[in-house]
């Protein structure tokens, strides 16, 4: 007899499905997801942070990030801070692919909370 036993009543993360069946995700990648959506949403991404986490270099990170935008589950903006200021980066995750409508309207969220300094 086999059972799959989960307490759903404290320190867990409701996710999709979704990418946890998709083959075209190695395992590494699917994990590294899964530590990015266990946080809270408005939780800022660091990849150092995810090397550190995981132990795991951080060149293994962004190898995996680039699997999750390949395929959808990450997307970026990267926007200029001015001549020779440098950039910053934005990235959005998902358990599902994100669809070039929702990513437009995040983008133009993002817009709005950067120019109003509105987080919430």
């Amino acid at each position: 007899m086999q059972y799959i036993i989960r307490n759903t009543h404290e320190n867990y993360t409701a996710i999709n499905n979704a990418f946890l069946q998709d083959s075209n995700l190695k395992p590494a990648t699917i994990g590294i997801l899964v530590v990015i959506l266990s946080n809270k949403p408005d939780w800022i991404v660091y990849p150092d942070e995810i090397a550190r986490r995981l132990n795991i270099s951080r060149n293994t990170v962004d190898s995996h990030f680039k699997i999750l935008e390949k395929a959808g589950y990450m997307r970026v903006v990267k926007r200029s801070l001015g001549k020779g200021k440098g950039s910053e980066v934005h990235r959005f995750f998902s358990d599902v692919p994100i669809t070039d409508s929702y990513f437009d309207y995040l983008k133009s969220n993002l817009e709005k909370e950067l120019s109003t300094g509105d987080t919430d």
